[in-house]
C-alpha cells in the first residue's frame, strides 16, 4: 500500500515538473515570437490554432498514419539487417572487414545524397522507408557489434570447453549480454528514422505524407503550419519511443540488464 502511494506521489511530482518545464519553454517561445515577425516565428497561440484545426481534420490522421507506417517499415528492416550483419561481423572478422567500407560510407554520406540517388532508382513511395532504413542501419549495426565484442571472454571460453553449441551460446550468452546495446541503438534510431523519412517525403513530394504538408506550407509561406506539423512529428516520435520502452520493459533480458 505504501509502495503504491509512493509511486503515485512520484508520478504526480514528475507530471508537475514536466508541466513547469513545458510552461517555461512556452513562455520563452511567446516572448521571443513577440519580438519577431510571424513570417519568421509564429507564437504558440497561432501555432496551437493551426494544430487544433489539423487535429479536427480527418485527413490529418490518414497522413500521419501513412508517414508513421513508412517510419516503422524503415526501422524494422534496419533492425533486422543491423542485427544479422552485426552478429556476423562479431562472429567472423573477415565479414567485419568486408562490411566496414559500406558502413563507414553510409555514415559519412549526406542524407540528401541518399534521397536523390534513391529517387533515381526506386519508386517514390519506397524512398522514405529506404532512406530511414539507411540512416538507422549503421547505428544498430555498430551497437550490435559493440555488444558482441563486450561479451565476457571467460564465459565464452567456458562455453567452448563444455562444447556448447553456438545456437545455445547465442540465446543464453550473447543476446542477453548484447541486449543493452541493442536497446540503446534501437531507441536512438527512432528519432533518426523520423528525420530521414520526413526529409525523403519532402523531396519525393508524396501524396498523403507529412513531408508533402511541410513542403506545401513552405511554398505558401504558412509558417505556423510548418510548426504544427513539426509538433505532430515530435509527438509521434515520443509515442513510438515510449511504446518501445514499455515493450522492452516486458522482455526477460531487460530484467537482467536494466540500462534505460
Amino acid at each position: 500500500m505504501k509502495v503504491s502511494s509512493t509511486s503515485k506521489t512520484n508520478k504526480n511530482t514528475s507530471f508537475f515538473e514536466a508541466m513547469v518545464i513545458l510552461s517555461v519553454w512556452l513562455g520563452l517561445w511567446t516572448i521571443v515570437s513577440g519580438q519577431i515577425s510571424i513570417f519568421y516565428l509564429p507564437s504558440p497561440y497561432e501555432t496551437g490554432l493551426v494544430l487544433l484545426d489539423l487535429l479536427l481534420t480527418p485527413t490529418t490522421y490518414l497522413i500521419v498514419a501513412t508517414s508513421l507506417l513508412r517510419v516503422l517499415v524503415g526501422l524494422f528492416f534496419a533492425f533486422v539487417l543491423g542485427l544479422l550483419t552485426g552478429l556476423l561481423s562479431g562472429r567472423f572478422s573477415l565479414f567485419n572487414k568486408f562490411m566496414q567500407p559500406m558502413v563507414v560510407s553510409i555514415k559519412s554520406t549526406p542524407v540528401v545524397s541518399f534521397i536523390m540517388l534513391a529517387l533515381l532508382y526506386l519508386d517514390g513511395p519506397v524512398v522514405p522507408s529506404f532512406c530511414g532504413m539507411l540512416l538507422c542501419y549503421p547505428i544498430i549495426y555498430s551497437n550490435v557489434l559493440e555488444g558482441y565484442s563486450n561479451v565476457d571472454k571467460e564465459l565464452i571460453n567456458m562455453s567452448k570447453v563444455y562444447r556448447v553449441s553456438f545456437k545455445d551460446q547465442l540465446s543464453s550468452l550473447y543476446l542477453p549480454s548484447m541486449a543493452p546495446y541493442i536497446i540503446s541503438g534501437t531507441l536512438t534510431s527512432i528519432g533518426i528514422a523520423w528525420k530521414g523519412t520526413i526529409a525523403a517525403e519532402v523531396l519525393s513530394v508524396l501524396r498523403n505524407s507529412i513531408g508533402l504538408q511541410i513542403y506545401n506550407s513552405k511554398i505558401y509561406i504558412e509558417i505556423p503550419s510548418v510548426f504544427a506539423w513539426t509538433i505532430i512529428i515530435i509527438v509521434c516520435s515520443l509515442f513510438i519511443e515510449r511504446t518501445t520502452r514499455k515493450l522492452i520493459a516486458k522482455n526477460k533480458y531487460y530484467e537482467q540488464f536494466k540500462v534505460i
